[in-house]
């Protein structure tokens, strides 16, 4: 067997491998202390508060921060030290970024 056959797939695991302790690392929830409700982690695929689903918290420069373009009914909002990207119709969180991961 020769080693060219064995590159392509071992250099392909090695470039994934890198990227994983990174995303692994990054804490993917943030709690919200309530009034009323208390403190309460959220995390993707939970309901974001209403007032998130407003078009006056969305963030209009997600280009100039480096994220992806939110869908015609999605936005991204700014919740503590996440940048979150909210469902508006049913106020479904779809993605949380780090403020720190995504670029200024």
């Amino acid at each position: 067997m020769s080693a060219k056959k064995y590159f392509a797939p071992f250099a392909l695991l090695a470039l994934f491998s890198l990227g994983v302790p990174a995303f692994a690392a990054q804490d993917t929830s943030v709690t919200l202390d309530r009034p009323g409700v208390g403190a309460h982690p959220i995390k993707e695929g939970d309901k974001a508060p209403d007032e998130y689903k407003r078009k006056e918290l969305a963030l209009g420069d997600w280009k100039k921060r480096h994220l992806p373009a939110p869908s015609e009914n999605e936005q991204w909002v700014e919740i503590k030290d996440k940048y979150v990207l909210v469902n508006i119709p049913n106020g479904t969180i779809k993605q949380m970024v780090d403020k720190s991961a995504a670029r200024k």
